[in-house]
């Protein structure tokens, strides 16, 4: 196992290596450009690729879905839309208020997505209607957030515009420690819970049997989830594909389910996935493609193989 690790870990070490002295205009070692420029979003890829990961598989495990994920359930969007409306309504505030402000809507607006869901849920509704709902949840934003737009002023349109492509060069040096910070505080709680957890990946029913506090450990995990996918929102934007097919990577890479294991991977496969496609951005400067873009060309065609190995092992 600790051989798996190793070789998950020498790629995502080196791509962030990489990408510390690589830049759009060449190889740099200039301390200034590293540390102000580069480091940030190292960083951003990093924690932001596996906060994603480790929110999907959270999901994953919570809603009993493979499909699960931020993007796919509207959670993202659920937060976009609060980031969104904070933008457009708090411009004449002061930058501290307007700062904290926009954490607070972007934790809200993903909470509030996920109690929704819950609710359908504990509705007994099916995988594939959670899905659809999720969907829908996700039209309903995009919407609301073309309205905000279509009444924004033009300074206040540029930035939301800025921010929703989605990037992980959103973050400033200023920014950085209070986004680790933040981070690190959203990962912690998870170990504390890891034996519920493993317990909730076999079944809720089966949770319930061995004693857990199915009510509690369910708030437990969605705000978890909920404080993870606001966090990359609001940093980073919208980024979609990472929360869903990492961890299926990661326990195809693994073959196994423990969640010990498992979390870690997936992490890291996260985080992998976001500098990877940092470095094709890096690699082609001058095409101008978002990263949304990019992992959607990588995690569709996941999603499909998955899809048809799933259909191929039921016949």
């Amino acid at each position: 196992m600790k051989l798996k690790y190793s070789i998950l870990f020498v790629p995502v070490l080196a791509l962030a290596l990489a990408l510390l002295f690589i830049g759009e205009s060449g190889l740099s070692n200039d301390a200034v450009l590293v540390n102000e420029l580069r480091l940030p979003k190292v960083m951003a890829c990093l924690f932001a690729g596996g906060l994603l990961a480790v929110s999907g598989l959270l999901m994953q495990i919570f809603f009993q879905n493979p499909l699960a994920g931020p993007d796919i359930l509207g959670i993202s969007s659920g937060s976009s839309l609060f980031v969104a409306l904070w933008m457009m309504a708090g411009a004449g505030l002061s930058p501290f208020v307007q700062e904290w402000g926009m954490n607070a809507m972007s934790f809200f607006g993903a909470i509030s997505v996920f109690l929704l869901l819950l609710f359908f849920l504990k509705r007994n509704v099916s995988r594939v209607s959670l899905i659809i709902i999720g969907l829908l949840i996700s039209s309903f934003a995009s919407s609301g957030i073309s309205v905000l737009v279509s009444m924004s002023q033009a300074l206040q349109l540029k930035n939301f515009l800025v921010w929703s492509m989605g990037s992980f060069r959103n973050i400033t040096q200023a920014e950085l420690p209070r986004f680790l910070v933040f981070s690190i505080l959203s990962i912690f709680p998870v170990w504390f819970f890891l034996k519920p957890l493993n317990q909730f990946l076999l079944s809720e029913n089966y949770a319930k049997s061995v004693g857990v506090n199915v009510k509690k450990m369910r708030m437990v995990f969605v705000t978890i989830a909920a404080f993870q996918i606001s966090i990359v929102t609001l940093y980073c934007g919208p980024i979609g594909f990472i929360g869903i097919i990492s961890p299926h990577l990661a326990r195809l890479y693994l073959r196994r389910a423990q969640l010990t294991h498992l979390l870690p991977a997936a992490f890291l496969v996260g985080s992998f996935l976001a500098l990877l496609t940092e470095m094709i951005l890096v690699m082609t400067p001058t095409l101008s493609i978002s990263v949304n873009a990019i992992l959607g060309l990588i995690g569709a065609p996941i999603i499909v193989l998955y899809l048809y190995r799933q259909r191929s092992l039921s016949l």
